[in-house]
Protein backbone atom coordinates (compact mmCIF):
# COMPACT_ATOMS: atom_id res chain seq x y z
CA UNK A 1 0.00 0.00 0.00
CA UNK A 2 1.36 3.82 -1.25
CA UNK A 3 2.35 5.40 1.69
CA UNK A 4 1.57 8.87 -0.10
CA UNK A 5 -2.44 7.78 0.02
CA UNK A 6 -2.90 8.99 3.79
CA UNK A 7 -4.43 5.59 4.11
CA UNK A 8 -1.03 3.64 6.01
CA UNK A 9 -0.85 3.57 9.51
CA UNK A 10 2.05 2.76 11.73
CA UNK A 11 2.53 1.25 14.80
CA UNK A 12 3.98 2.95 17.89
CA UNK A 13 7.34 0.78 17.46
CA UNK A 14 7.46 1.38 13.88
CA UNK A 15 7.11 5.32 14.54
CA UNK A 16 9.98 4.78 16.92
CA UNK A 17 12.17 3.09 14.12
CA UNK A 18 11.41 5.56 11.43
CA UNK A 19 11.71 8.40 13.47
CA UNK A 20 14.80 7.37 15.88
CA UNK A 21 12.02 9.30 18.65
CA UNK A 22 11.99 6.52 21.60
CA UNK A 23 7.91 4.84 22.54
CA UNK A 24 8.19 6.40 25.88
CA UNK A 25 8.78 10.00 24.40
CA UNK A 26 6.50 9.60 21.44
CA UNK A 27 3.69 8.85 24.64
CA UNK A 28 5.25 11.86 26.69
CA UNK A 29 4.47 14.28 23.78
CA UNK A 30 1.13 13.16 23.33
CA UNK A 31 0.31 13.61 27.36
CA UNK A 32 2.12 16.90 27.32
CA UNK A 33 1.99 18.63 24.28
CA UNK A 34 -1.35 16.93 22.47
CA UNK A 35 1.20 16.11 19.45
CA UNK A 36 1.46 13.51 17.75
CA UNK A 37 -2.31 12.81 17.93
CA UNK A 38 -2.43 9.10 16.73
CA UNK A 39 -5.99 7.21 15.86
CA UNK A 40 -6.62 3.64 17.89
CA UNK A 41 -7.04 0.37 16.43
CA UNK A 42 -9.91 -1.50 17.81
CA UNK A 43 -7.95 -3.13 20.28
CA UNK A 44 -6.71 0.11 21.58
CA UNK A 45 -3.23 0.30 19.85
CA UNK A 46 -1.75 3.51 18.76
CA UNK A 47 -1.64 4.28 15.02
CA UNK A 48 -0.18 7.11 13.35
CA UNK A 49 -0.57 8.56 9.94
CA UNK A 50 2.62 9.29 7.58
CA UNK A 51 2.25 13.30 7.97
CA UNK A 52 2.96 12.68 11.72
CA UNK A 53 5.37 10.39 10.86
CA UNK A 54 7.21 13.35 8.48
CA UNK A 55 6.59 15.81 11.05
CA UNK A 56 7.97 13.72 14.37
CA UNK A 57 10.92 12.78 11.64
CA UNK A 58 11.94 16.81 11.46
CA UNK A 59 11.34 17.89 15.24
CA UNK A 60 13.04 14.51 16.14
CA UNK A 61 16.27 15.90 13.49
CA UNK A 62 15.75 19.11 15.51
CA UNK A 63 16.16 18.10 19.16
CA UNK A 64 19.33 16.69 17.97
CA UNK A 65 20.56 19.54 16.80
CA UNK A 66 20.23 21.27 20.33
CA UNK A 67 16.43 22.99 19.51
CA UNK A 68 14.13 22.89 22.87
CA UNK A 69 10.96 20.21 22.08
CA UNK A 70 8.62 22.65 24.06
CA UNK A 71 9.58 25.37 21.42
CA UNK A 72 9.04 23.03 18.59
CA UNK A 73 5.58 21.79 19.66
CA UNK A 74 4.68 25.48 19.65
CA UNK A 75 5.46 25.43 16.32
CA UNK A 76 3.96 22.24 15.14
CA UNK A 77 0.61 23.27 16.95
CA UNK A 78 0.44 26.60 15.50
CA UNK A 79 1.12 25.10 11.89
CA UNK A 80 4.91 26.57 11.21
CA UNK A 81 6.25 23.09 10.88
CA UNK A 82 4.53 21.21 8.00
CA UNK A 83 4.43 18.03 6.70
CA UNK A 84 5.50 18.84 3.15
CA UNK A 85 8.40 20.58 4.87
CA UNK A 86 10.18 16.96 5.17
CA UNK A 87 9.85 16.66 1.15
CA UNK A 88 8.13 13.78 -1.08
CA UNK A 89 11.36 11.62 -1.02
CA UNK A 90 10.53 10.95 2.43
CA UNK A 91 8.35 8.45 1.73
CA UNK A 92 10.72 6.37 -0.05
CA UNK A 93 12.32 6.37 3.44
CA UNK A 94 9.52 5.29 4.85
CA UNK A 95 8.11 2.81 2.62
CA UNK A 96 11.95 0.96 2.45
CA UNK A 97 11.41 0.82 6.78
CA UNK A 98 7.55 -0.50 6.37
CA UNK A 99 8.52 -3.85 6.38
CA UNK A 100 8.83 -5.96 9.86
CA UNK A 101 11.86 -5.25 11.14
CA UNK A 102 14.94 -8.03 11.86
CA UNK A 103 14.74 -7.61 15.44
CA UNK A 104 10.53 -8.69 15.08
CA UNK A 105 11.72 -11.96 13.41
CA UNK A 106 13.70 -12.41 16.07
CA UNK A 107 11.72 -11.91 19.02
CA UNK A 108 9.00 -13.78 17.59
CA UNK A 109 11.16 -17.03 17.83
CA UNK A 110 12.19 -16.15 21.40
CA UNK A 111 8.32 -15.52 22.50
CA UNK A 112 7.46 -18.98 20.67
CA UNK A 113 9.92 -20.30 23.33
CA UNK A 114 12.09 -21.84 19.62
CA UNK A 115 15.74 -21.19 21.65
CA UNK A 116 17.73 -23.13 19.15
CA UNK A 117 16.48 -20.81 15.84
CA UNK A 118 16.43 -17.77 17.56
CA UNK A 119 20.32 -18.91 18.22
CA UNK A 120 20.85 -19.87 14.71
CA UNK A 121 18.62 -16.66 13.68
CA UNK A 122 21.79 -14.85 15.84
CA UNK A 123 24.60 -16.27 14.24
CA UNK A 124 23.45 -15.79 10.87
CA UNK A 125 23.22 -11.76 11.35
CA UNK A 126 26.20 -11.86 13.70
CA UNK A 127 27.89 -13.48 10.54
CA UNK A 128 27.15 -10.86 7.90
CA UNK A 129 26.88 -7.66 9.88
CA UNK A 130 29.38 -5.91 12.23
CA UNK A 131 28.93 -4.87 15.62
CA UNK A 132 27.74 -1.64 15.04
CA UNK A 133 25.11 -2.75 12.96
CA UNK A 134 24.38 -5.68 15.12
CA UNK A 135 23.76 -3.10 17.30
CA UNK A 136 21.83 -0.69 15.98
CA UNK A 137 19.86 -3.01 13.40
CA UNK A 138 18.64 -5.90 15.89
CA UNK A 139 19.66 -5.74 19.53
CA UNK A 140 18.48 -1.70 20.33
CA UNK A 141 15.46 -2.18 18.17
CA UNK A 142 14.73 -5.65 19.67
CA UNK A 143 15.06 -4.34 23.74
CA UNK A 144 12.98 -1.83 22.68
CA UNK A 145 10.46 -3.98 21.18
CA UNK A 146 9.86 -6.26 23.64
CA UNK A 147 9.43 -4.15 26.77
CA UNK A 148 6.74 -2.49 24.21
CA UNK A 149 5.11 -5.74 23.63
CA UNK A 150 5.04 -6.29 27.20
CA UNK A 151 3.33 -2.91 27.67
CA UNK A 152 0.51 -3.34 24.99
CA UNK A 153 -0.22 -6.65 26.59
CA UNK A 154 1.56 -8.46 23.41
CA UNK A 155 3.66 -11.20 25.53
CA UNK A 156 3.96 -12.36 29.01
CA UNK A 157 6.58 -11.21 31.68
CA UNK A 158 7.68 -14.97 31.27
CA UNK A 159 8.70 -14.27 27.61
CA UNK A 160 10.01 -10.73 27.80
CA UNK A 161 12.18 -11.47 31.20
CA UNK A 162 13.64 -14.58 28.67
CA UNK A 163 14.15 -12.42 25.49
CA UNK A 164 15.89 -9.26 27.72
CA UNK A 165 18.18 -12.14 28.75
CA UNK A 166 19.04 -13.91 25.45
CA UNK A 167 19.92 -10.08 24.27
CA UNK A 168 21.74 -9.38 27.41
CA UNK A 169 23.96 -12.63 27.09
CA UNK A 170 24.42 -11.60 23.54
CA UNK A 171 25.46 -8.20 24.56
CA UNK A 172 28.23 -9.72 27.54
CA UNK A 173 29.53 -11.94 24.33
CA UNK A 174 29.95 -8.75 22.38
CA UNK A 175 31.78 -6.62 24.88
CA UNK A 176 34.15 -9.60 25.65
CA UNK A 177 35.12 -9.78 22.12
CA UNK A 178 35.46 -5.98 21.94
CA UNK A 179 37.71 -5.84 24.83
CA UNK A 180 39.87 -8.69 23.77
CA UNK A 181 40.19 -6.49 20.19
CA UNK A 182 41.07 -3.56 22.38
CA UNK A 183 43.69 -5.14 24.35
CA UNK A 184 45.49 -6.47 21.53
CA UNK A 185 45.50 -3.13 19.85
CA UNK A 186 47.43 -1.36 22.48
CA UNK A 187 46.87 0.66 25.82
CA UNK A 188 43.14 2.57 26.41
CA UNK A 189 42.69 6.09 25.09
CA UNK A 190 41.43 6.60 28.53
CA UNK A 191 38.59 5.45 30.71
CA UNK A 192 34.56 6.05 31.13
CA UNK A 193 32.90 4.14 33.80
CA UNK A 194 29.51 3.36 33.24
CA UNK A 195 26.29 2.47 35.32
CA UNK A 196 22.59 3.43 35.65
CA UNK A 197 21.26 6.15 38.26
CA UNK A 198 19.40 5.15 41.30
CA UNK A 199 15.64 4.23 39.93
CA UNK A 200 17.15 2.60 36.69
CA UNK A 201 17.77 -1.15 37.22
CA UNK A 202 18.23 -1.97 33.31
CA UNK A 203 21.41 -2.65 32.19
CA UNK A 204 20.89 -2.59 28.53
CA UNK A 205 21.81 0.16 27.24
CA UNK A 206 25.28 0.37 29.10
CA UNK A 207 26.17 -2.79 27.84
CA UNK A 208 25.99 -1.27 24.19
CA UNK A 209 27.42 2.08 25.17
CA UNK A 210 30.22 -0.07 26.53
CA UNK A 211 30.30 -2.21 23.19
CA UNK A 212 30.92 0.92 21.33
CA UNK A 213 33.60 2.21 23.69
CA UNK A 214 35.73 -0.57 23.69
CA UNK A 215 35.38 -0.60 19.64
CA UNK A 216 36.63 3.09 19.81
CA UNK A 217 39.38 2.42 22.30
CA UNK A 218 38.22 3.41 24.97
CA UNK A 219 38.00 1.34 28.87
CA UNK A 220 34.86 1.14 29.52
CA UNK A 221 33.81 0.35 33.29
CA UNK A 222 30.96 -1.08 34.26
CA UNK A 223 30.04 -0.27 38.08
CA UNK A 224 26.87 -1.46 38.04
CA UNK A 225 22.87 -0.34 37.81
CA UNK A 226 20.47 1.53 40.01
CA UNK A 227 23.22 3.35 41.99
CA UNK A 228 22.74 6.33 44.37
CA UNK A 229 24.71 9.23 42.26
CA UNK A 230 27.56 9.56 45.37
CA UNK A 231 28.47 5.27 44.26
CA UNK A 232 29.70 7.62 40.89
CA UNK A 233 31.23 10.29 43.25
CA UNK A 234 33.64 7.62 45.20
CA UNK A 235 34.32 5.84 42.10
CA UNK A 236 35.60 9.09 39.88
CA UNK A 237 37.32 10.21 42.82
CA UNK A 238 38.79 6.38 43.37
CA UNK A 239 39.75 6.07 39.70
CA UNK A 240 39.87 9.12 38.08
CA UNK A 241 38.11 8.28 35.31
CA UNK A 242 38.31 10.50 31.53
CA UNK A 243 34.34 10.95 31.70
CA UNK A 244 31.36 9.16 33.42
CA UNK A 245 28.20 7.87 31.22
CA UNK A 246 25.42 7.03 32.67
CA UNK A 247 22.02 5.95 31.74
CA UNK A 248 18.26 6.90 32.09
CA UNK A 249 16.01 4.12 30.93
CA UNK A 250 13.44 6.08 33.36
CA UNK A 251 12.56 9.97 34.56
CA UNK A 252 11.33 9.50 37.91
CA UNK A 253 13.38 11.91 40.22
CA UNK A 254 15.40 12.89 37.57
CA UNK A 255 15.71 16.20 38.49
CA UNK A 256 17.40 15.50 41.51
CA UNK A 257 19.74 12.96 40.29
CA UNK A 258 21.26 15.99 38.01
CA UNK A 259 21.37 18.57 40.53
CA UNK A 260 23.35 15.61 42.20
CA UNK A 261 25.97 14.65 39.37
CA UNK A 262 26.30 18.44 38.48
CA UNK A 263 28.27 18.60 42.06
CA UNK A 264 30.99 15.88 40.65
CA UNK A 265 33.37 18.19 38.78
CA UNK A 266 36.20 17.76 36.78
CA UNK A 267 35.46 15.71 34.35
CA UNK A 268 32.40 15.25 31.87
CA UNK A 269 29.16 13.26 32.72
CA UNK A 270 27.14 11.72 29.52
CA UNK A 271 24.02 11.41 30.37
CA UNK A 272 21.94 9.26 27.81
CA UNK A 273 19.14 6.78 27.64
CA UNK A 274 15.55 7.13 26.31
CA UNK A 275 14.10 9.66 29.33
CA UNK A 276 17.14 12.27 28.27
CA UNK A 277 15.10 13.29 25.32
CA UNK A 278 13.10 15.09 27.39
CA UNK A 279 15.22 16.70 29.55
CA UNK A 280 17.92 17.82 27.56
CA UNK A 281 17.51 21.44 28.29
CA UNK A 282 17.21 20.66 31.69
CA UNK A 283 20.64 18.34 31.69
CA UNK A 284 22.57 21.49 30.09
CA UNK A 285 21.36 23.60 32.49
CA UNK A 286 23.18 21.24 35.31
CA UNK A 287 26.35 20.85 33.26
CA UNK A 288 25.69 17.71 32.26
CA UNK A 289 25.81 16.21 28.23
CA UNK A 290 22.88 14.77 27.02
CA UNK A 291 23.03 12.08 24.31
CA UNK A 292 19.64 11.27 23.13
CA UNK A 293 18.52 9.44 20.01
CA UNK A 294 19.72 5.65 18.41
CA UNK A 295 22.64 3.80 19.81
CA UNK A 296 24.61 4.52 16.57
CA UNK A 297 23.82 8.34 17.14
CA UNK A 298 24.26 8.67 20.97
CA UNK A 299 27.97 6.62 20.49
CA UNK A 300 28.89 8.39 17.59
CA UNK A 301 28.51 12.01 19.53
CA UNK A 302 30.14 10.60 23.08
CA UNK A 303 33.21 9.43 21.12
CA UNK A 304 33.75 12.48 19.34
CA UNK A 305 33.39 14.44 22.80
CA UNK A 306 35.90 12.09 24.29
CA UNK A 307 37.94 12.52 21.21
CA UNK A 308 38.19 16.26 21.35
CA UNK A 309 38.80 16.37 24.93
CA UNK A 310 41.75 13.68 24.82
CA UNK A 311 43.34 15.68 22.18
CA UNK A 312 43.38 19.40 23.95
CA UNK A 313 44.87 17.06 26.98
CA UNK A 314 47.45 15.55 25.00
CA UNK A 315 48.33 18.92 23.30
Amino acid sequence: MSTTSGSQRYSIAGVSKLTGVSCHALRVWERRYGFPEPERSPSGHRRYDIQQVRVLRMVSDLVHQGQAIGTLMAKVRAGHLLADEAGESYDDAVESSRAESPASELLDLLIDGDRAAAEAWFDDHAARLGPLDLLAEVIEPALVEIGDRRYRGECETFQEHTAGRFLRNKLDRMLDEARRRSDREGPPRGMVLVGTAQGNPFDGGILMISVVLELAGWQAVDIGVDLPVEEFAKAAQAWTPDALAISFLLSRNINKRFAELSKITGLPIFVSGRSILNYQSLARGRGLTPLSGTIRSTAAMMVAELECRRIARDA
